[in-house]
């Protein structure tokens, strides 16, 4: 139980940590129909790719550090 809890709130600390290093240049949606209208900013915004591979490198840093240092 405990060490599901700590690899879920090592998970969390280290996506958000990850996800704070990406660039915000990437996560601008390249299309010219966002760029030229009055848009709301949330729908310039593409943020699917960066959150999962954030908690990706995060999951996978979480189980490195609990599962394989110890």
């Amino acid at each position: 139980m405990e060490t599901g809890f700590t690899f879920l709130m090592f998970t969390l600390a280290y996506g958000l940590c990850f996800l704070s290093f990406y660039p915000e240049k990437y996560l601008r949606r390249f299309s010219y129909k966002y760029t030229h209208k009055h848009v709301p900013e949330y729908k310039k915004l593409r943020l699917t790719e960066p959150i999962f591979f954030s908690f990706l490198a995060g999951y996978l840093l979480a189980f490195a550090v609990l599962f394989l240092m110890p």
